[in-house]
């Protein structure tokens, strides 16, 4: 069921490293080509990436970024150098990381005064801690049902881990088959040679695009079924799928016909330069050091003149990005040869697949994923 660091509760202590992870980087067979090989895949709990591995995946950000962004990131500094022991925090700071820190803030400040961990802070894994530190809760909001959803995985993880300590491992194992079913006889059964530890992150994070695939989407909710097989389809990578939706959004017929298009309107990207029909071609293929990011998909979208479209299709881009990254993370776990891309976009494809005909049996719940 698990790998053997899969169930291990984090504790605040060690958690002060947030917004970094706690654990180590997962070990891969060979490094990522496409998203740079320095870029390390990181945990949140056993079960989970960390998020900051999921937003540079899917956004090209790190967390440390996002929460500079959203004013977050001095308090979670000061909370870190106030649990450390190395800065006398004043009243004023604590009360910032009281706000900061939402629904926990007040039991965060105890801490901090010399009050004992309460179990609910020292078993907090790094997406709790973001949402608590967050505090957003829209059901409308795509990032929030993202961090919702690996909250929930993370806590589920915990749930197990205290069932095995409680039980045994075969209650624990018995725990985790009830919600999952038997994922790792069906990885297996789709790439034979991909490590363990590395078909449970796959599994979790598909499940969150399953759970942000199921959002109201309004008319467009027939199209929306099929929207992540789509970028998945081994014809083209998840990014060449995406920038067709681009083109067919302003009516050209293929990558030349943007390219000049985003000519007659002069819109620039990196440097000031035009976004030409090779630097298209370099982010449709996803080839290494041609890898789409987020300020060029801004200057791309400026060609799109409905606001509401810019903004689906810059959902879709942080989507297919992140179905990109999967692709490549199988890529990088797989013991023997590398699976070539269209072979990685079929497995993780085929799985998606079973997880959603699951789910839709399920009611819409993640359970019984066989």
């Amino acid at each position: 069921m698990t790998s053997n660091n899969t169930l291990s509760p984090p504790t605040l202590q060690r958690g002060i490293h947030f917004p970094t992870s706690r654990y180590p980087a997962i070990p891969l067979v060979r490094p990522l080509a496409v998203f740079g090989k320095s870029f390390d895949v990181e945990l949140s709990s056993g079960l989970t990436l960390s998020p900051d591995t999921v937003l540079r995946a899917s956004l090209g950000k790190s967390l440390q970024t996002f929460l500079r962004e959203e004013g977050l990131l001095q308090p979670i500094k000061q909370l870190r150098y106030g649990l450390l022991g190395q800065h006398q925090l004043s009243s004023t700071t604590k009360a910032n990381i009281r706000a900061a820190m939402g629904p926990v803030g007040d039991k965060v400040v105890a801490v901090l005064n010399g009050d004992p961990i309460p179990e609910d802070l020292d078993s907090m894994s790094d997406w709790s801690t973001l949402a608590m530190t967050w505090g957003s809760t829209s059901p409308d909001s795509a990032l929030d049902v993202v961090v919702k959803s690996f909250v929930e995985l993370d806590q589920f993880n915990a749930e197990v881990s205290a069932c095995t300590a409680t039980h045994g491992r075969e209650a624990g194992e018995q725990m985790f088959q009830t919600r999952f079913g038997q994922l790792l006889p069906a990885w297996r059964e789709l790439c034979p040679d991909l490590r363990i530890d590395c078909c449970l992150r796959l599994e979790s994070s598909l499940h969150v695009v399953a759970e942000l695939e199921a959002m109201p989407r309004g008319v467009e909710t027939q199209e929306a079924v099929s929207l992540v097989a789509g970028f998945l389809d081994p014809e083209a990578k998840p990014l060449g799928h995406w920038l067709r939706q681009v083109a067919e959004t302003v009516k050209c017929g293929n990558n030349k016909e943007l390219a000049d298009l985003l000519a007659r309107r002069n819109i620039l990207h990196h440097e000031g330069r035009l976004i030409t029909h090779d630097t298209l071609k370099g982010w449709s293929a996803m080839k290494p050091g041609s890898l789409m990011s987020l300020q060029g998909c801004q200057a791309l979208l400026k060609v799109v003149p409905d606001e509401e479209a810019t903004q689906r299709l810059l959902c879709r881009f942080a989507l297919a990005r992140f179905l990109a990254f999967l692709c490549e993370f199988l890529r990088s776990c797989v013991s023997t040869g590398a699976p070539t891309w269209p072979d990685a976009q079929r497995v993780i494809r085929e799985r998606y697949t079973q997880i959603s005909v699951a789910r839709q049996q399920a009611g819409g719940q993640i359970r019984q994923t066989q």
